[in-house]
């Protein structure tokens, strides 16, 4: 008897304990929220997404999150639906984006489910500008603002009438044109694209006037007058000449000139008659306003009136 007692006290001890984990497993398995499937977008605006999923088993709603690639920070919550697409809007032209969805049954959230490839459309090129012109090597450099969520770019140099002499599609944010630059005023047209939905979204064109520094070719200090020339720049609107008693600082402007000049005297600087034992250095800033666009040469060489050659000034 006594035996038997210790039998049925192993078997409802078992017994017991085989009901534990299984209230517990069912506890738990009505806590587990499905995480979505199929995550993917399926619209891109200049500022906007819009993605959509696969339900979730037990959901009555879904958190949608995102983040622009690149951020360190957390999620941000982008809203809550119970519908399986949502549109992303405020969001930045010409972007990446991650993207996350969590099922949520009320109470708790499955697991995040995450597109990391989600674009926005290109609105405008932004920071479109001539970084430099090595006319002495004949190297035309071009940058613009790169955006995470552009495929690529088309870049066109144009003569001053609008005829395209060289294309190029490239992904980063700088273009060289070599050899088909001279001494004049070009214009550069360029767009953004992003492949969406099996074709190429465009940014508007942004337009620029890329200008070369004009180039002193004779100079002489006499007398204290400074004389000299330079050759014309085909396209400019107007030049101005700078002066400095060092080569890498302190310029300041001392003649402005219509476009048809090609050379000038200086017989002062800061107020006082130029001293012919002293040494300048000199440039010339073309200058180019035509219509809506305004611009400048810069400044990448200047003359020293000592050696009557040029030094870099970057």
């Amino acid at each position: 008897m006594k035996k038997n007692r210790i039998v049925k006290t192993l078997a409802f001890v078992l017994l017991a304990g085989v009901l534990t984990v299984l209230k517990a497993g069912g506890a738990q398995a009505a806590g587990y929220v499905p995480a979505v499937s199929d995550l993917k977008q399926t619209a891109a605006e200049k500022d906007a997404i819009t993605v959509a999923w696969g339900p979730s088993n037990g959901a009555v709603e879904y958190h949608v999150s995102y983040k622009e690639l690149g951020e360190s920070g957390d999620y941000i919550l982008a809203g809550k639906t119970a519908e399986m697409q949502y549109t992303l809007s405020g969001l930045k032209d010409g972007t990446k984006y991650y993207i996350q969805v969590k099922a949520s049954d009320g109470t708790k959230e499955s697991i995040g489910k995450t597109l990391y490839d989600a674009v926005t459309i290109p609105d405008q090129m932004e920071g479109l500008r001539q970084k430099s012109w090595y006319y002495l090597i004949h190297k035309l450099e071009i940058e613009w603002t790169a955006k995470s969520g552009v495929s690529g770019y088309e870049v066109s140099l144009c003569d001053k009438k609008g005829k395209e002499l060289q294309k190029k599609e490239i992904t980063y944010g700088s273009s060289t044109f070599f050899d088909k630059v001279k001494d004049n005023v070009y214009t550069v047209q360029a767009r953004a694209y992003t492949l969406f939905g099996g074709q190429k979204n465009y940014s508007s064109t942004g337009v620029i006037h890329c200008i070369p520094q004009a180039r002193i070719s004779k100079m002489k200090l006499s007398g204290g007058t400074l004389s000299l020339s330079w050759k014309k720049v085909d396209g400019a609107t107007g030049y101005k000449i700078y002066m400095s008693e060092k080569s890498n600082k302190g310029y300041k402007s001392v003649k402005s000139l219509k476009a048809k000049s090609t050379r000038a005297t200086i017989g002062k600087w800061k107020g006082k008659k130029l001293n012919s034992k002293k040494t300048y250095y000199v440039y010339v800033e073309t200058i180019c306003n035509k219509g809506k666009i305004r611009g400048t040469s810069g400044a990448l060489y200047a003359w020293s009136t000592k050696t009557n050659k040029y030094v870099y000034l970057h």
